[in-house]
Formats: structure tokens, C-alpha cells, sequence
């Protein structure tokens, strides 16, 4: 909440094992940033994590990424600064990824080029706070006709971003 308050933006991944209340606490969050009237705005990795999620969409669908994303180079998401969806992302005080361990690299990267030029800032993420949550015990990306190195390969801690990223772990107690 400090980060929210305090407009500080970047990139926190929340190291989340199932039943340790991840979805409860990014609910908690997304009422407490609606409660004051700001932009917080859900997306998973799946649809069934994204219904979970108060406002939930996929990422593909809210970011409108590409299908065939492992064969492109530096990509950008499809959303023009004027639409609705640009005005949004323009706007967010945070932005929820959940289930990103299934998510390819190059679709956090695709969403650090979008927001920076969206929103004309060149800070990670454009200076909104991603809250990146999963566990990468579970799944990694899946990429049809691919190798375990290529899979490792697409994996976000790849990512010329990851060094960045730091790590919050929820636990049971």
C-alpha cells in the first residue's frame, strides 16, 4: 500500500503456493484501492484465475496480446492510447498479473513497452506498480513443439526484467 500511495511503480513478484491466501489478499487489495476511487485492474494468466479476481480478464484479452507471442521479436500489446483499454492502463494506480509463471517473457515485455509509451514514461512499467503473482513449482509457459530448454528459456525469470523483480513470499502458518 506504501508503493500505491506513494506512486512508487516497478514490479513485485508475490511467490504464492496454493492455499496460502493469494487470491483472498489480491481482493483485499482491489476493494481497498476501489474504496479510494483509483484504477486497479486484474488479469491471470488463465480464465479461471481471472474469475477469481474481482473485475478479473485474461492478460491476452485485456492487453490484447498476440497468440503465436514466441515467434515475435519486441512486441508491443495492440492497444491505441486513445481507446478505452489505453485510457485504463493509462490510469491504473496497480495492475494484477496472477498466474504469470504461465505467462512467456516476452508478454511482460510486451506489457513494459506498452505502458511506458502509453504512459510517455520510461520507468519500468511505464511507473504503474505490477504485482506479479504465481508459483513457479506449478506451471511454466507452455509452447506447442518446444524442448524443456525452451520452455525454461520463455520462463519470466528470463526475462531481462526478472533482475529487477523483487520477491514477496505468503506462507501458511
Amino acid at each position: 500500500m506504501n508503493r500505491i500511495n506513494n506512486n512508487t511503480g516497478g514490479i513485485i513478484y508475490l511467490d504464492a503456493p496454493g492455499g496460502t491466501g493469494k487470491t483472498f489478499l489480491i481482493n483485499l487489495i482491489l476493494a481497498e484501492i476501489g474504496a479510494e476511487k483509483h484504477i486497479a485492474l486484474a488479469l491471470a494468466s488463465s480464465g479461471i484465475a481471472a474469475t477469481l479476481m474481482e473485475g478479473g480478464r485474461t492478460a491476452h484479452s485485456a492487453l490484447q496480446l498476440p497468440l503465436n507471442i514466441a515467434e515475435q521479436q519486441f512486441l508491443v500489446c495492440k492497444i491505441s492510447g486513445t481507446s478505452g483499454r489505453g485510457q485504463l492502463l493509462k490510469h491504473a494506480k496497480i495492475i494484477f498479473w496472477d498466474e504469470c509463471t504461465m505467462a512467456h517473457k516476452k508478454s511482460l515485455e510486451a506489457m513494459d513497452r506498452t505502458l511506458q509509451e502509453l504512459r510517455k514514461n520510461s520507468e519500468i512499467m511505464g511507473g504503474a506498480l505490477l504485482i506479479l503473482s504465481g508459483d513457479f513449482r506449478q506451471t511454466l509457459p507452455v509452447i506447442p513443439k518446444s524442448t524443456p530448454a525452451d520452455e525454461i528459456n520463455a520462463c519470466l525469470k528470463k526475462s531481462h526484467l526478472w533482475p529487477k523483480v523483487p520477491i514477496l513470499q505468503l506462507t501458511k502458518t
